[in-house]
């Protein structure tokens, strides 16, 4: 089977909309929520979210172009821009028409038909671009447009596990010689009123710590919820053949993926689902639990998540879960629901690079159920050649991926 590199990463996200910013951000342990002010929120238990910093829509698309745009689609254009230029996709090298799209989206379609659902209710008004701006196909649709990529196009929507399945399936479809390349990654925001109405509705959103820069804690005793977020992770995965041929610059490559199902309830975990995928992974990398030097964390900062991920990793690691380095981003990145793992990946792909993890960020007290190194301290120069991340999702979708360096 083929080996499959990445050559390419773009982001936009509440720590900044650059790859150099993003990284920036999350190594000085800067958090991304702010105070969610307009008067749309207002009523909301939450009010608070991590938005997209620096984003302008005017900066990237003419009036016409965001108009037939949802956020989560400007969002995924913009990072795409970044890792395609970066990986030089467009050099005449590569056969375009062999070039997938796969970039999960799972809640931007909801938030960007409110607004055309609130005009048809108030007004009696339907907007002819409601269906295909409120696609979740549409990050995905637009990019391949864009750039004329015409391989395989879709959208994998499997809740906050959405990114890890895009990134994993382009993987395998690369590996098994079915495509030279793939765009992939995420692109999501659940920042619209009814959306968020409907978070604090079930519960789940950070309501107690008040302040936005502090409440989503991960692993914390005091934590009490997430807070939701906005942003968009693509990453260019190509054949090792592929990428060498043409002469790019390889970043990474893929190890591992792993994919269950708890089948045990919509919104309430189990260890068990988490434990085989990664097992999976491991598996599929052809490693051994002690081969792994730093977690990736799905790490929502809810009470049950945290303290049901901990169990797993300790279920599959056993005493060497106590010396791993785990680090849960959300603290600083807030919930993007589809883009996290995305996201996340990146933020591992360049602990790899620069061989230091980030900081879990807002733990202020220990929790018996959480007791493993959750890098709390600041960030953490270490040895890393193998990094795992999680994505567990509503619905009990369990994604995970192995990233290493590329050995020629």
């Amino acid at each position: 089977m083929e080996r499959v590199v990445v050559t390419g990463l773009g982001v936009t996200s509440p720590l900044g909309c650059s790859v150099p910013e993003f990284w920036a951000g999350l190594l000085a342990g800067r958090p991304g929520a702010v105070a969610l002010d307009d008067p749309e929120f207002a009523g909301l238990s939450s009010r608070m979210g991590a938005v997209a910093a620096g984003f302008v829509v005017d900066d990237h698309f003419s009036r016409k172009e965001a108009r037939r745009l949802s956020r989560s689609s400007q969002l995924g254009l913009v990072a795409a821009a970044q890792a395609i230029a970066e990986a030089g996709l467009t050099d005449g090298r590569v056969d375009l028409t062999q070039v997938g799209v796969m970039i999960g989206s799972s809640i931007g379609g909801f938030s960007a038909g409110d607004n055309f659902s609130r005009d048809f209710h108030l007004k009696g008004q339907t907007n002819p671009l409601i269906i295909p701006i409120s696609m979740n196909v549409g990050p995905s649709a637009n990019v391949s447009i864009r750039y004329g990529l015409q391989g395989p196009l879709m959208t994998i929507d499997a809740a906050c596990a959405s990114a890890a399945h895009s990134i994993g399936y382009a993987y395998n479809l690369i590996r098994m010689g079915r495509l030279p390349a793939a765009v992939t990654g995420g692109a999501d925001t659940p920042l619209s009123a009814g959306v968020m109405s409907a978070w604090c509705a079930l519960h789940t959103l950070s309501e107690r710590n008040a302040d936005p820069a502090s409440a989503c804690r991960p692993f914390s005793a005091d934590r009490d919820g997430m807070v939701l977020g906005e942003g968009a992770g693509v990453l260019v995965l190509e054949a090792a053949s592929v990428a060498r041929r043409r002469g790019a610059h390889i970043l990474a490559e893929i190890k591992g993926y792993g994919a269950t199902a708890d089948s045990h309830h919509l919104t309430q975990p189990a260890r068990h689902g988490p434990v085989r995928a990664m097992r999976q992974a491991l598996e599929d990398a052809g490693l051994a639990p002690e081969q792994i030097d730093y977690i990736n964390a799905h790490a929502t900062g809810t009470q049950w998540n945290d303290k049901n991920e901990t169990a797993a990793i300790k279920a599959v690691f056993g005493p060497r879960a106590y010396g791993l380095p785990v680090v849960g981003n959300k603290g600083a990145l807030g919930h993007s629901i589809g883009a996290s793992g995305a996201l996340e990946l990146i933020g591992c792909l360049l602990s790899l690079r620069d061989q230091v993890a980030p900081p879990t960020i807002n733990y202020t007290t220990p929790d018996p159920d959480c007791d493993l190194d959750y890098v709390v301290e600041g960030c953490r120069s270490l040895p890393l050649r193998h990094i795992m991340s999680n994505s567990f999702a509503f619905g009990g979708s369990n994604g995970v991926l192995i990233v290493g360096p590329y050995d020629a």
